[in-house]
């Protein structure tokens, strides 16, 4: 089955390490919301437990290829892959009551403003349950990118073209930890959470650059 996966063959390792960690293997008939799901690699490690999943994505090749690798499990749980950006899912949909919130690598594309709002419009319309688990994995300002390109706002960037980690024009936001910890705790009383800094290097055509997360999770709201 791994090689007729399209995309990521695997789930992000804090993921993996976030699911386990809080015993999420132990649960079924959940219900995981993940925004920025790529070709759905993260969510394949619970709906291989028996849990229905719900993934978003701006990128609809990505998507086409999640609903592909997820018509590769004999299962009868629930997923479903939507097309769209994140800011205007959550201003769009109501009442979905999602058990597990997951926002891996993907914040930092929308501004910091931005992503206030969206955290408004997640509780307001009922996108998540209360009393939930909730992961999230941020772009630090130690990351090789920082700095790079067009000065947007305080820590945001827009890079340039030709960049050499592919992201041609993007922008990206910056945090630090007791920044996204703010944000965090105001708008979802996050608690009980754990934060780990994940600095590595990768090798982006032929040079060595820093990638530097902030990964956080706990419970929320």
């Amino acid at each position: 089955m791994i090689k007729k996966i399209k995309g990521l063959k695997y789930p992000d390792e804090y993921f993996t390490k976030f699911f386990f960690k809080a015993k999420l293997h132990e649960r079924n008939n959940l219900t995981y919301l993940e925004f920025g799901c790529g070709n759905g690699s993260n969510l394949m490690l619970p709906y291989s437990y028996d849990n229905n999943v719900i993934g978003v994505d701006y990128d609809c090749k990505l998507i086409e290829n999640a609903n592909f690798n997820f018509s590769l499990f004999d299962k009868k749980n629930n997923f479903n892959f939507y097309c769209n950006d994140m800011r205007k899912f959550v201003k769009d949909h109501e009442d979905i009551y999602a058990d597990i919130f997951v926002l891996p690598s993907v914040i930092y594309y929308i501004s910091k403003e931005d992503f206030i709002i969206f955290l408004d419009d997640v509780i307001k319309n009922n996108i998540i349950k209360t009393n939930i688990e909730f992961y999230i994995r941020v772009r630090s300002t130690k990351d090789y990118r920082y700095g790079v390109g067009e000065k947007l706002a305080k820590q945001r960037y827009k890079l340039p073209m030709n960049c050499i980690t592919g992201e041609n024009n993007a922008e990206i936001e910056f945090y630090t930890e007791s920044e996204i910890l703010n944000i965090l705790i105001n708008k979802l009383n996050l608690n009980n959470y754990k934060v780990f800094h994940s600095d590595n290097q990768n090798e982006h055509n032929g040079e060595i650059i820093l990638n530097s997360d902030i990964v956080i999770w706990g419970t929320i709201n």
